[in-house]
């Protein structure tokens, strides 16, 4: 918006009185959400925040079999994060100050109850990250009810925020020994598991010669998955392959989708018992007969995962190991989940704004070939492993690259990140600067939970891997990082261009380029400024004529375009986000 050099003199004063305290946040947009420009906050539920401390040791978790407490392990045991935790700071709009618009978590489904050894032994590892999934049927307690994981969705459903969940076809969890005594499956000798503690602290797989035999066990494991559903290392089982599909990926029982199963496995006909087994079969047999596909293992998951869309309306998945997935099986997750929200939808009133088609991502340092066919078999974007590289490169160039491959006219949508489960965290001393080039980038980006906050690595002598999943830090939160991410990302949240517009520079030092995108009848134009020291003038005509009255984002401060400059006083980051006043 244009005004004569009066009047937004008189506006600028009136914007003075109003914003006497620096702002955190851009000013608000009505542009509608799209998947490309989305800013994806990805977290593991159990690691965020304690809501009920009541459901802490669902299962007997953290317990023995004889119910005496294990020392408590912060590497691999469940810490008590839950729905509830995370429910709570949607409300207080944690996420919506971020620029957040949708939330990754981990699985809500029912994981392994008991735990392996971690790593080379040194720990206790739970399925904390809803990556060892033993009932995709189920809400895992230990992270609240069905009604708690409804009024979570439902929350983030109120504030504009998307609701995805983190899935896998490739794998079922491992057995563990207190699951083998309850669900009465593979080769436990004895009783002694119960109060079992290794003889060193790096003897926590050591259980595995003493206390669990393969030997003449082949009947007991097969009333686990059985051979039909997993390929295993185990008696009776087929072993696992060499080929990509085939293989047993760290060691995890692998997901068959080339044989027909016989039947639910025994193990979870126990577990649910005659009245739901005869429910759970009934409905398999009209998904059967309706899609007409074969009666496989991977099969059966899909019917379980997309359930969890028809009941709760998720809007979308990213699936982990997808490069170790048959592609028509990642077509039938997709088709089916468009279903299966087609039909949530049908019965659930919601605006328009919120019905985006089902999303799906992969998580996976993909060739370009498999991005392909990937993305010809329902994947909808993938995580840009490139970024962590492409971000010690000079700013211009990789914005402008990114603008070319990644934003909304490109074929492929790159979800770019600095931390994730899959490499660790990123180096913690550098999070301010590379927040800026994060979320500045065209394209989608993934805030790894903590990133914003300057979380550290768990503790313990153990893999950064396994350490970068350590609780959040809410009582040790760098307030002056956290400022500087929610100020950027309420500016990529408000203006489109960010994520999706061209790019073009305006001058090399201070370093200053422009973005704008046509959005609706009218456009979307930024200036951002990198680099920028005390009172910093920038020519802006190309942008804007004379009289305009401009914000700087960052700070709060608002100037007019005069003889085409504009001047701001610079915050310390250097960083100057311009938009129009409207």
């Amino acid at each position: 918006m244009t005004l004569s050099r009066l009047a937004a003199l008189c506006a600028v004063f009136l914007f003075a009185l109003l914003v006497s305290v620096p702002q955190s946040r851009a000013q608000s947009s009505s542009t509608s959400f799209s998947w490309d420009q989305a800013t994806i906050y990805r977290l593991i539920t159990d690691r965020f925040s304690n809501g009920d401390r009541e459901n802490n040791t669902a299962y007997g978790r953290g317990l023995d079999g004889d119910g005496t407490p294990y020392d408590v392990d912060s590497t691999g045991h469940f810490l008590g994060g839950d729905f509830a935790g995370l429910t709570g700071w949607i409300n207080d709009n944690y996420f919506s100050d971020l620029g957040v618009n949708a939330l990754l978590i981990s699985a809500p489904f029912e994981q392994i109850h008991g735990w392996v050894g971690g790593g080379f032994g040194e720990f206790q590892r739970y399925g904390y990250d809803g990556r060892w999934p033993l009932d995709f049927t189920e809400i895992d307690r230990s992270l609240g009810t069905k009604a708690e994981f409804e009024e979570l969705v439902s929350a983030a459903r109120s504030k504009g925020i998307r609701v995805l969940i983190e899935i896998s076809l490739n794998h079922v969890g491992p057995p563990a020994m207190n699951d083998m005594a309850a669900f009465n499956f593979g080769g436990l000798t004895s009783d002694q598991w119960r109060a079992w503690r290794p003889a060193s602290k790096s003897g926590w797989q050591s259980y595995n010669t003493t206390l669990v035999t393969l030997k003449d066990s082949a009947t007991s494991w097969q009333r686990w998955w059985g051979k039909d559903w997993v390929r295993a290392d185990l008696p009776g089982y087929d072993v696992c392959g060499s080929t990509s599909e085939q293989m047993c990926v760290n060691q995890m029982p692998d997901l068959r989708d080339d044989v027909e199963v016989s039947g639910i496995p025994a193990f979870l006909n126990l577990k649910w018992g005659a009245e739901k087994s005869v429910l759970k079969q009934r409905q398999l047999a009209d998904y059967f007969s309706r899609t007409g596909y074969k009666k496989t293992a991977t099969n059966h998951v899909i019917k379980w995962l997309t359930d969890w869309v028809a009941e709760f309306g998720i809007d979308g998945f990213v699936l982990r190991d997808a490069e170790h997935v048959n592609a028509d099986a990642v077509k039938r997750l997709k088709d089916q989940s468009v279903r299966a929200l087609s039909e949530w939808r049908s019965t659930n009133t919601i605006p328009e704004e919120g019905k985006e088609a089902f999303w799906m991502a992969t998580d996976g340092a993909l060739s370009d070939s498999e991005v392909q066919h990937l993305t010809a078999n329902g994947i909808d974007a993938v995580l840009n492993y490139g970024f962590m590289q492409d971000v010690q490169a000079a700013a211009d160039g990789q914005f402008r690259s990114y603008a070319k491959r990644f934003n909304a006219d490109a074929e492929t949508s790159a979800l770019s990140f600095v931390s994730a489960p899959t490499v660790g965290l990123y180096d913690r001393g550098s999070l301010k600067e590379v927040a800026s080039r994060l979320l500045l980038s065209p394209g989608g980006v993934v805030i790894y939970y903590g990133d914003e906050s300057g979380r550290p690595l768990g503790a313990g002598g153990v893999e950064q891997l396994e350490r970068a999943n350590s609780m959040m830090n809410w009582s040790g939160f760098n307030e002056d990082l956290l400022l500087h991410w929610k100020r950027i990302g309420a500016f990529r949240a408000a203006h489109p261009a960010i994520a999706t517009g061209g790019h073009d520079l305006i001058q090399e030092a201070p370093y200053a380029f422009y973005r704008g995108v046509r959005v609706g009848i009218g456009t979307d134009e930024v200036v951002v400024v990198m680099g920028a020291s005390g009172r910093t003038r920038i020519n802006v005509s190309i942008v804007w004529p004379d009289d305009t009255v401009l914000r700087d984002a960052y700070t709060g401060s608002v100037s007019i375009v005069s003889f085409g400059q504009v001047t701001f006083t610079a915050d310390p980051s250097g960083l100057l986000l311009i938009e129009e006043v409207k």
